[in-house]
C-alpha cells in the first residue's frame, strides 16, 4: 500500500512538471539580422505572451512544454513555430510586401504604392467602419490631409462642401472633379451614389496627378471605385442601420421666452422716453400688450416648434456577388430613408447597381457597370433670416401656434410693433417644395491584349439625370418681416414646375505598353484620347392667381408663363503618360494633355497641360545607415499645370435677348445684344510645385507623410469695367492671380498589444492663400452688403477677408460722442467705430471699413483612434479647425434693439444707460442699447466671432458575432454616432455654416441645423 501511494505521488509530481511548461528565450530579427524591438510572442490558444526588448530579445514561460508560439510584428509576415522541447528559439520575420505592392487607383490607370511620386491620399473604407453617411463626401471628412469637408447645412440629402488645398479661384468654382469608375462626372456626385457601394476613394491633390485631367484638374480630383465581386467567392451581404437624429440643446440658439420678451419691450419703450423726452415714463404709458410682462399668457419656442425630436433614419443594403468562373458579377440594392430634424422635410433614396466583368478569352477582357437611383426629397426654405429657421428665432414668442379652437394660425405677430411672420409650422405643413431625381450612371469597357505587354482599352460612359421640382405656395401663406397686418394672408398663390434632363456621354480610348527593358528597370506608357459632351434640356413654368388652393397645378392658374432652354458643352483631349523605375529606387512619371473646350473663346479653344514628378527611395541607397526601425524613405517632387473650366457654358459669346416695343399701337418684336463677346477668353491655369517625403518605420508600423506645395493660379476669370459707350459696363476677362501655399502632415500607427490591435492616424493641414493680382495693384472686389457683412478680395491679402467698421466700444455719454471723430446721427448706446482714414469723420459708407476678420483657418486637423479586442472594436474620429473668424450676420436681427424681433438671451446684458451699461460694454461683441437703427447694425466687428472648434464627428462600437459555418460566414452588430459633441465658443449652432457661396466665406445668417445622429445596426455575410 505504501508503495502504491509513493507511485501515485511521483506521477502527480511528474504531471505537475509538465503543466508548469518551460521557459523559452531567443531573438527576433529581420531578414538582414537586425533585432526587432516590440515584436509580439504569443503562446497559441492562450493569453500568455511577451514582447521583445530593444535588441529583439525575448523570454516567455509557456503553460505547455510542447505548445506553439506565434511571432508577429506589424508590416512583417507572422510565423507559427512548434516548441518541440526546445528552450531557445531564434526567428527571422520576412517583410510583408503587401503594403508596398498595394495598387493605388490614379488617373486613367493604377500604380503600385511604392512607385507613386505625386501627392495622393487613399481613403481606407475599412478604417471608416459603419459611420452613418447619406452621401459619399461625408466619408471624406477628416480622412485625408489637405482635404477640408464642411457640412454647412443639415438638410436631408444635402451635399457637403469639399475643398482640396484651399480655394484656387476668385471667379470660377473651387469644387474638385469627381471620377466614378473612370468616368469624369463633374464637380458633384450629389447624394444619389450609395456610399455602401464604394470600394475605395483616392484623392489626387497635386498637379502631377491631376494634370492628366487637364482643364478640370485645378481643384483636385476624387477617384471613386465601386465594389465588384471577389475572386473565387460567392457572397450574400445584408446590412441594416436604424437611427434617430436630434439637434441637441447645446446647439440651439437661446432666445427670450414670452415673459422675457414682454419685459424687453417694456424696457426699451421706457428707455426711449428717458432718453428722447428726458423724463420718467408712467406705467399707463406702456402699451397694454407688454405693460405687465408677468401676465403674458403664451411663451412659444418657435424654433423648438419646427424641430422634430428623434427624427428616424434607416439604411438597408443587400449585395449578391459571384466571383467564380471567368465572368464575375455583383448586384446590390439599397434603400435609404431620412426624416429631417425639421418637420415635414425628408429624403428617400432607392439605388440599384450591377456589374459584370472578366476574361472572355485569353486576349479579351470586358466589363460593365450600371448604377441607377431614384430620390424623393421634401425640402423647405430654411436658410437666411427671412426663411424658416431665421424667422423662427425672430418671431414674437408671446403668440401661440394654435387658435383657441385648436386650428392652426396661418400668420403670427404684427402687434405691439413686432414684425409679422407666417406661422412656420403652418408653412411646413402647407407649402409644397418637392424634388424628385432619377439618375442612371453606366460604363462599359473592352480590353484587348494585342501583344503580351501591349493592351488597348476602349470604354463608353453615360450619365442620364432627370430632375423635377414642384413648388406651390398657397394663398394662406403671408409675408415675412411685415409691419402690422400688411403681410397677413390671403395672398396671391404661386406655383412653379421645373423639369430638367441632363445627358452626359464620354468615350475613352487607351493604349498601354509595359515593355521588359531589363531586370532592374520597369516602364509603362499610356496614350489616350477622350471626348465628352453634356447637354441639359429644361422647361420652367410658373403661375399665380389660383381660384382656390385645392388644385396646386399650373393648369389651374389664371396667369401662367413658361420658358424652355437647352445648353451644353463638349471637350476633346489627347494625352500621354510614362512611368519609369530603376531598381525601385529612382522613379519618374511624366504626362502631357492637350485639350479643347467649347467653353472658351475662338482664339483659345485649346490648352496644354504638362506635368512631371520624380521619386528617390533613399532607404535603398548604400549610404543610408541600416537600422531595424527604418523601413522605407522616399523623397518626392512634382510640378505641373492644370486648368479650371468651371465658368459656365458660353461666357466668350455675345448673347441676344428679346426686347419688344409698342410701335404705332402695335406690338413690334425686337432683339438686342445682351452681353459682350470676348473671343480671347481662355481657361484659368494653375502652376503647382509639390515636395513630399514618405517615411515608414518599424516595418510599416509607423508611417509619416510630409507635403509642401505652392500653387499659383493665373488668368482668373473676373468681370472688368468697360466703357459704357459700348453698350455694356462689364465683361469677363482673364485678369486675376492667386497663390496657395501649404504644408500637410499625416501619420499612421498600427500595433498589437497582447490581444488588442490598436491603430491611429492623424493629419494636419496648413494653407495660406494670397491674392497676387486683380487687374491693377490697388483693385479690390467687394462682395456682400453694407448691412450684411462684406467679403473683400484685395491684392496682397488672403481670399475672402471680412470687412467692416472696426468697433472701439459703445458711446456711453454725449460727451464721448462730441470728443470722437464725427459719427453723424449716433446717440449714447450706439457703437463707436474707428476713423481709419484719419479725415475726422466716420463715413456712412465703406471709406472707413477695414479688415475685421479672417475666415481662413490657421490650420485644420483630424484624428482617428481605433482598436479591437477579441470580438469588440472601437472607432473614433475627431476633426478640428482653429483661429478663423465667422461673421454672425443673423445677430443684426437677433440683437436688434428696436423691439420688432425677438432677441437673444444675452440681450438682457445690453447697454441701457450710462448708469446701466451692461457687464462688459467694451467687449467686441457687446451690444449697444439704442433703439435708433443708425450705427447699430452696419457691417462691423461687432458680429465677428472666433469660430475655432473641436468636433467629435463619429464614434462606432462593434461586436463580431460567432460564426455559424452552415449559415453565416461573418456577422456583426454595432452602435454608432455622428456629430456627437461640439466644443467651441462660437455662439451659432454650426461653425461650418455659411449661407453664401464662392468666396463669400463664413457669413452665418442661420441655416438648417446639423443634427446629432445615434444609430444601431447589423451586418450579415452569408
Amino acid at each position: 500500500m505504501k508503495q502504491i501511494r509513493l507511485f501515485i505521488l511521483c506521477m502527480l509530481l511528474a504531471f505537475k512538471g509538465v503543466a508548469q511548461g518551460v521557459q523559452i528565450q531567443g531573438k527576433v530579427t529581420t531578414a538582414n539580422g537586425l533585432g526587432i524591438p516590440g515584436a509580439t510572442v504569443l503562446e497559441q490558444g492562450t493569453a500568455n505572451g511577451a514582447t521583445t526588448n530593444a535588441e529583439g530579445d525575448y523570454k516567455i514561460t509557456t503553460t505547455k512544454a510542447n505548445g506553439v508560439l506565434v511571432f508577429s510584428y506589424v508590416g512583417l509576415i507572422s510565423q507559427t513555430i512548434s516548441i518541440q522541447g526546445r528552450k531557445t528559439i531564434d526567428i527571422q520575420l520576412e517583410e510583408d510586401l503587401k503594403a508596398l505592392q498595394e495598387v493605388i487607383v490614379v488617373g486613367y490607370g493604377s500604380q503600385r504604392k511604392q512607385d507613386i511620386t505625386s501627392a495622393v491620399s487613399v481613403i481606407n473604407m475599412k478604417d471608416i467602419g459603419e459611420q452613418p453617411a447619406n452621401n459619399m463626401n461625408q466619408l471624406l471628412q477628416g480622412r485625408a490631409a489637405g482635404v477640408v469637408v464642411k457640412q454647412k447645412s443639415g438638410t436631408p440629402g444635402g451635399i457637403f462642401e469639399v475643398r482640396v488645398r484651399g480655394i484656387g479661384s476668385l471667379g470660377a468654382g473651387s469644387d474638385p472633379l469627381y471620377v466614378i469608375d473612370g468616368f469624369a462626372v463633374g464637380t458633384s456626385v450629389g447624394a444619389n451614389l450609395n456610399p455602401n457601394d464604394i470600394e475605395s476613394i483616392t484623392v489626387l491633390k497635386d498637379a502631377a496627378s491631376t494634370a492628366i485631367y487637364g482643364a478640370r484638374g485645378s481643384n483636385g480630383v476624387v477617384l471613386i471605385t465601386t465594389k465588384s465581386a471577389k475572386e473565387g467567392k460567392v457572397n450574400v451581404n445584408l446590412s441594416i442601420d436604424y437611427g434617430i437624429q436630434n439637434v441637441p440643446d447645446s446647439r440651439r440658439v437661446k432666445m427670450l421666452n414670452g415673459v422675457e420678451f414682454a419685459q424687453f419691450k417694456k424696457e426699451i419703450f421706457e428707455d426711449g422716453i428717458r432718453y428722447f423726452q428726458k423724463r420718467e415714463p408712467t406705467l399707463e404709458e406702456v402699451p397694454i400688450g407688454f405693460r405687465y410682462p408677468e401676465q403674458t399668457k403664451y411663451s412659444t419656442d418657435w424654433f423648438g416648434a419646427i424641430m422634430r425630436n428623434n427624427a428616424p433614419y434607416m439604411d438597408v443594403n443587400l449585395t449578391i456577388s459571384s466571383g467564380k468562373g471567368p465572368l464575375k458579377s455583383m448586384l446590390s440594392v439599397g434603400y435609404f430613408k431620412e426624416e429631417g430634424s425639421i418637420i415635414k422635410t425628408n429624403y428617400d433614396r432607392i439605388s440599384i447597381r450591377s456589374n459584370i466583368g472578366g476574361e472572355v478569352t485569353k486576349f479579351l477582357t470586358v466589363g460593365m457597370n450600371v448604377n441607377g437611383s431614384y430620390t424623393k426629397q421634401n425640402v423647405a426654405n430654411t436658410d437666411g433670416r427671412s426663411a424658416l429657421v431665421g424667422g423662427a428665432l425672430l418671431m414674437d414668442p408671446r403668440e401661440p401656434i394654435y387658435n383657441d379652437n385648436g386650428t392652426m394660425r396661418p400668420y403670427i405677430g404684427g402687434v405691439d410693433g413686432a414684425f409679422g411672420f407666417p406661422n412656420p409650422v403652418f408653412v411646413l405643413n402647407n407649402v409644397i417644395r418637392r424634388r424628385n431625381i432619377g439618375d442612371v450612371l453606366a460604363n462599359g469597357f473592352a480590353e484587348i491584349a494585342i501583344l503580351k505587354n501591349l493592351k488597348f482599352r476602349t470604354s463608353v460612359n453615360a450619365k442620364i439625370n432627370f430632375n423635377t421640382y414642384k413648388e406651390y405656395v398657397p394663398s394662406t401663406i403671408g409675408l415675412s418681416v411685415a409691419s402690422g397686418t400688411a403681410g397677413a394672408p390671403p395672398r396671391i398663390a404661386t406655383a412653379r414646375d421645373i423639369n430638367e434632363q441632363l445627358r452626359n456621354y464620354s468615350f475613352d480610348q487607351l493604349l498601354t505598353y509595359a515593355p521588359k527593358i531589363g531586370a532592374n528597370q520597369t516602364m509603362d506608357v499610356l496614350l489616350g484620347v477622350t471626348s465628352q459632351k453634356e447637354t441639359v434640356y429644361g422647361v420652367d413654368g410658373s403661375g399665380n392667381t389660383f381660384p382656390d388652393d385645392l388644385v396646386p397645378y399650373l393648369g389651374a392658374a389664371s396667369i401662367r408663363s413658361s420658358n424652355s432652354y437647352e445648353n451644353g458643352w463638349g471637350l476633346l483631349a489627347y494625352f500621354a503618360r510614362v512611368n519609369y523605375s530603376f531598381k525601385d529606387k529612382y522613379l519618374l512619371s511624366a504626362s502631357f494633355r492637350r485639350e479643347g473646350s467649347s467653353r472658351f473663346g475662338a482664339n483659345n479653344k485649346y490648352g496644354d497641360f504638362p506635368a512631371a514628378s520624380v521619386g528617390w527611395r533613399l532607404s535603398e541607397e548604400s549610404f543610408m545607415p541600416k537600422a531595424s526601425w527604418l523601413t522605407d524613405v522616399k523623397l518626392r517632387a512634382s510640378w505641373g499645370v492644370t486648368g479650371n473650366n468651371n465658368i459656365g457654358n458660353y461666357p466668350s459669346l455675345a448673347f441676344v435677348g428679346a426686347n419688344n416695343y409698342i410701335l404705332g399701337n402695335a406690338f413690334a418684336p425686337g432683339k438686342v445684344i445682351s452681353s459682350f463677346a470676348n473671343s480671347n477668353l481662355k481657361w484659368e491655369k494653375s502652376n503647382q510645385l509639390d515636395i513630399g517625403l514618405d517615411v515608414s518605420t518599424f516595418n510599416n508600423k509607423l508611417t509619416f507623410t510630409f507635403e509642401y506645395y505652392s500653387k499659383i493660379t493665373n488668368d482668373m476669370l473676373l468681370p472688368i469695367s468697360i466703357p459704357a459707350v459700348s453698350g455694356f459696363t462689364t465683361s469677363l476677362d482673364n485678369i486675376g492671380k492667386v497663390q496657395n501655399r501649404g504644408v500637410e502632415v499625416s501619420a499612421d500607427f498600427r500595433t498589437t498589444i497582447g490581444k488588442v490591435n490598436f491603430r491611429t492616424n492623424a493629419n494636419l493641414t496648413v494653407n495660406r492663400s494670397k491674392i497676387l493680382a486683380i487687374k491693377g495693384a490697388n483693385d479690390m472686389l467687394y462682395y456682400g452688403s453694407f448691412y450684411g457683412g462684406y467679403n473683400v478680395q484685395k491684392v496682397g491679402r488672403p481670399i475672402g477677408m471680412i470687412y467692416g467698421y472696426k468697433k472701439m466700444g459703445i458711446f456711453n455719454t454725449q460727451a464721448e460722442i462730441d470728443a470722437w471723430p464725427k459719427q453723424d446721427g449716433v446717440i449714447p448706446g450706439g457703437m463707436k467705430f474707428a476713423d481709419t482714414n484719419g479725415d475726422g469723420v466716420v463715413s456712412y459708407d465703406t471709406q472707413d471699413m477695414v479688415e475685421i476678420g479672417n475666415p481662413n483657418p490657421a490650420f485644420t486637423w483630424a484624428w482617428t483612434v481605433a482598436a479591437d479586442y477579441r470580438r469588440f472594436d472601437l472607432n473614433v474620429l475627431f476633426v478640428g479647425a482653429h483661429d478663423f473668424d465667422i461673421y454672425r450676420n443673423i445677430e443684426a436681427s437677433t440683437m436688434n434693439m428696436d423691439g420688432v424681433f425677438n432677441v437673444l438671451d444675452k440681450a438682457k446684458d445690453r447697454w441701457r444707460s450710462p448708469s446701466n451699461p451692461g457687464s462688459n460694454p467694451n467687449a467686441k461683441n457687446s451690444q449697444g442699447g439704442t433703439n435708433y437703427f443708425k450705427w447699430s447694425r452696419e457691417s462691423s466687428e461687432r458680429y465677428v466671432y472666433d469660430g475655432s472648434y473641436v468636433w467629435l464627428k463619429a464614434v462606432t462600437i462593434g461586436y463580431n458575432l460567432p460564426k455559424f459555418k452552415s449559415i453565416l460566414s461573418d456577422a456583426r452588430i454595432f452602435v454608432t454616432a455622428n456629430n456627437l459633441f461640439l466644443f467651441t465658443k462660437y455662439p451659432g449652432n454650426n461653425p461650418d455654416a455659411g449661407v453664401r457661396g464662392g468666396t463669400e466665406l463664413n457669413n452665418d445668417d442661420e441655416s438648417y441645423p446639423v443634427p446629432r445622429t445615434l444609430a444601431v445596426g447589423a451586418k450579415f455575410n452569408f
